[in-house]
């Protein structure tokens, strides 16, 4: 398995420090980001903003946390998380198993149960979601059997909020589903967004579906108030 942590978004604005940075009971984002992967046996990629490598020494940091990372510097703004992962694609396997995480989100939950629960239910693709109904987020719709049907973004199709966390059972889904989505310049905003792959997916008759996890333990780090109220935080046993 492959594991690809996206970081190359802009933070929050003015931020005096990256998202990678933030800290909670003495332990940075991206030391907990790789604790929490750590039982899947994968390797890790980063993709990092070369401004946060030049700036923080971001490259190092991830180094001890994780020696046997790769990273990928990104420089400038792409136009989303998809075209970011692209730019990771020489380091993603066809035939391999494909996790991608936001690094502007953290989701305090056992990564391998969620996984795990993917496999068991022979879907092509997963996402973990938590309840919300705020149009902030990107949402998955459900059929009778439980299958997604549909995938949209900044728009409540449903109350399955999407975690930041998309599980592919072979990374050439995800890569082909996004080239698909990029053809047809399915922007929001002018950017891309990898929830919206998951339409290419259900167009190309894959099994997807969804993982539910509890509201409490997703933390998302797009804002001031946001990093703050993470960092405040002390997590839950999960």
């Amino acid at each position: 398995m492959k594991i690809l942590i996206l970081g190359a978004g802009a933070g929050p604005a003015n931020q005096d420090n990256s998202v990678w940075l933030a800290e909670r009971s003495g332990e940075l984002l991206v030391e907990r980001l790789v604790d929490a992967c750590a039982n899947l046996d994968a390797k890790l990629i980063f993709a990092v903003r070369n401004d946060d490598i030049k700036r923080y020494s971001i490259d190092s940091v991830i180094k001890i946390a994780d020696p046997a990372a790769s990273i990928v510097a990104i420089t400038g703004e792409t136009l989303g998380a998809p075209c970011t992962a692209l730019l990771c694609a020489h380091l993603i396997e066809d035939q391999e198993e494909l996790l991608i995480i936001n690094g502007n989100e953290f989701l305090d939950a056992d990564y391998l149960a969620i996984v795990e629960n993917f496999r068991i239910r022979n879907l092509d693709a997963g996402v973990a979601c938590f309840r919300s109904i705020h149009p902030r987020y990107s949402y998955m719709l459900l059929g009778e059997d439980d299958l997604i049907v549909e995938a949209a973004e900044k728009r409540p199709i449903s109350r399955h909020a999407t975690a930041g966390f998309y599980w592919f059972r072979y990374g050439k889904y995800f890569i082909n589903a996004s080239q698909d989505m990029i053809r047809k310049d399915v922007q929001i905003d002018g950017k891309f967004f990898i929830s919206l792959t998951f339409n290419e997916l259900i167009l190309s008759q894959k099994r997807t579906g969804i993982f539910e996890v509890d509201a409490r333990h997703y933390f998302p780090l797009k804002s001031h108030q946001q990093v703050a109220t993470y960092e405040a935080s002390h997590g839950e046993e999960v």
